[in-house]
């Protein structure tokens, strides 16, 4: 048996495939024969891991990783990985834990009790009366003024109707729809323009557009598909910041503190500071700093930016405290840090955003050496 060969049956006894008496035994008494066989096992796990939780820190070298791509292509380890991990988080929802083959069995620490769970679509309606009304997916029908109908659809979506005569000419009236941390809501503006609202994020916006503009205030972040219109512009006011669209699609993202981000999807828009206009084109993402008023624009890859609209979580050479921030807001948890140097780990890959945090977490361990343990709603990362 050659070297991918047997890569492949150690593959396959980690993931517990089936596997008879003899290759069983063949492979136990390998592991059992020497330190290095146990190391070079445990190392095999990881390259795996890595392919899609990759670290940018030359820890798996260019042969070893070639050697891996041609072993999982030919088995088509990736989809195995994937399937596997369900089944890991099924054993931990249902309470009974989980174990890895190991010459000690060791118990990985996660979360007790299902205690953090995934976001969901859900968010509080204000109305122009002050009345609040929670959002979820469940049927609801609403009045405002100006003959404005809202619906709540069952999908986690509210979309305005306005049944005014065009032209019909009556006072702004505004909403708030405000969305928390561990939530995401869509909503269908009185023009036909879809705003998704991330976690903990709020948008301000008239139930009818009235005027020249059509403007909205941003708090957090939002993703915009405009509805096409040449002589009413579409305006995302976000901390000073203006981003003015036709017919479009962008994210703009307002999160942190005195910066305003912006990036393009489709279309063109236009990003206005007060001082300084630029237009953007597909692919480009401007970063305007609200205290020297200055913008970079710059070529990106979208996915990173908008994966949570398309519910993933995207990262590219990304630090892990950014990567953990995502992460808290999505599933509504805190995260603290034994060790500061621990942020400063960068990662890449991709995982879907409706998956347990155990699956989450698992890979982040595997792939950073870093230890994840859950106490109630706060992940403590930790040198193992």
């Amino acid at each position: 048996m050659n070297r991918e060969e047997w890569d492949i049956r150690l593959l396959e006894y980690w993931q517990g495939e089936s596997l008879s008496p003899e290759e069983l035994r063949d492979v136990e008494n390998w592991l059992g024969e020497k330190v290095e066989n146990r190391r070079y096992y445990e190392d095999l796990q990881r390259e795996f891991l890595r392919q899609r939780w990759v670290m940018r820190e030359g820890l798996v070298s260019r042969k070893g990783e070639r050697r891996f791509r041609q072993v999982a292509k030919k088995r088509m380890m990736l989809r195995r990985a994937v399937a596997f991990a369900a089944c890991v988080s099924v054993f931990i929802l249902a309470g009974i834990g989980y174990y890895w083959r190991s010459e000690e069995m060791r118990e990985v620490q996660m979360v007790e009790n299902g205690v953090i769970h995934h976001g969901s679509s859900k968010a509080c309606l204000f109305l122009s009366t002050g009345d609040m009304v929670e959002l979820g997916k469940e049927r609801k029908s609403l009045r405002e003024e100006q003959s404005v109908a809202i619906d709540v659809k069952q999908e986690g979506m509210v979309a305005y109707r306005d049944s005014m005569v065009t032209g019909e000419v009556g006072n702004v009236v505004y909403n708030r729809l405000v969305v928390n941390r561990g939530g995401e809501y869509r909503i269908v503006l009185a023009d036909g323009s879809e705003v998704w609202v991330n976690s903990e994020s709020e948008l301000v916006y008239p139930v009818r557009f009235v005027g020249e503009k059509r403007v909205v205030r941003l708090k957090g972040e939002a993703y915009f598909k405009v509805q096409a219109d040449a002589d009413h512009p579409f305006v995302v006011e976000a901390n000073g910041v203006e981003v003015a669209a036709v017919g479009t699609e962008f994210n703009v993202n307002s999160r942190k503190e005195k910066v305003v981000a912006s990036v393009l999807v489709k279309g063109r828009v236009e990003v206005e500071n007060g001082t300084r206009q630029v237009m953007l084109t597909p692919n480009q993402l401007a970063v305007c700093d609200v205290e020297t008023n200055g913008i970079v624009v710059k070529e990106v890859d979208v996915r990173k930016y908008i994966d949570w609209k398309n519910g993933d979580f995207v990262f590219s050479d990304d630090r892990l405290e950014d990567v953990m921030n995502k992460l808290a807001l999505w599933y509504d948890c805190d995260v603290v840090y034994a060790d500061a140097e621990l942020k400063e780990i960068r990662l890449s890959g991709d995982m879907k955003r409706y998956g347990e945090v155990e699956e989450f977490l698992h890979f982040l361990e595997i792939s950073t050496g870093a230890h994840f343990n859950v106490k109630n709603k706060t992940i403590v990362v930790s040198i193992k």
